[in-house]
Order: structure tokens, then C-alpha cells, then sequence
């Protein structure tokens, strides 16, 4: 296996995580049934994303936050997404960018959750 090269890299990590996501009983509720995701326009979107974070190469400058908000999301689906991106980088990849992808996926799911928590959004 080896690292997270170049944009093709990034586009199997995004497309076979994004599978995950829609076959997982949980969030693929969250993004198939209620957000009705466009996976065509999506997919390129979260290529731009993670190719910004692990390239800098600033194609993408979306506000994601806001966009996740008003979705049935609870503080436990944080930690399966993570744990379902996690695998994914590991099925594929090994080195210092898969270690950084996983690294800053986990940083992103912690400070969703904790923003989310700080807006109200899991209060009983």
C-alpha cells in the first residue's frame, strides 16, 4: 500500500468512504433519505475539500458547518463517521498523509460535535 498521493488517491478515499456512508444503517439515513444528497455533486465537492486540506490547493472554500446543522444528527454518528473513515483510509492507504487524513477527520468530527453541543443541538 502507499500514501495519499495526488488527486486520484484522494477521489478513491472520498468515493469508497462515501459508499461506506450510504450503506451504514445510521448515516446513510442521515445523507440518503433525509438530506437527499446529490452524490454526483457532492462527491466532487468533498474531492475539493480533502484535497485542500491535504494539498492546499484551495479549491475548496465551502462553509460545511452550517450545511451539517439542521440534519438529524446525534453526538454518537460523529464517532461512526470517523470510525467508518478511519477503516477507509486504512483499506487503502499508509504513510504520512493517510496518518494526516485520519488525523484531521478526527479533529473535524470532534469540533462538529462540540460546536453542535455549544448551539444546543443534542440537548434533551
Amino acid at each position: 500500500m502507499s500514501d495519499i498521493k495526488n488527486d486520484e488517491d484522494i477521489k478513491t478515499l472520498v468515493h469508497a468512504f462515501y459508499s461506506k456512508v450510504q450503506e451504514d444503517e445510521r448515516l446513510g439515513y442521515v445523507f440518503n433519505d433525509y438530506a437527499e444528497v446529490d452524490w454526483d455533486k457532492h462527491l466532487p465537492n468533498m474531492v475539493d475539500f480533502w484535497s485542500n486540506i491535504l494539498f492546499k490547493t484551495r479549491r475548496y472554500n465551502g462553509r460545511p458547518f452550517r450545511q451539517h446543522m439542521d440534519l438529524p444528527i446525534e453526538k454518537m454518528d460523529f464517532g461512526r463517521w470517523y470510525n467508518l473513515f478511519e477503516q477507509t483510509v486504512d483499506d487503502h492507504f499508509e504513510g504520512t498523509k493517510a496518518d494526516y487524513a485520519k488525523e484531521m477527520a478526527a479533529k473535524i468530527a470532534s469540533s462538529f460535535s462540540v460546536r453542535m453541543e455549544m448551539e444546543g443541538k443534542f440537548e434533551d
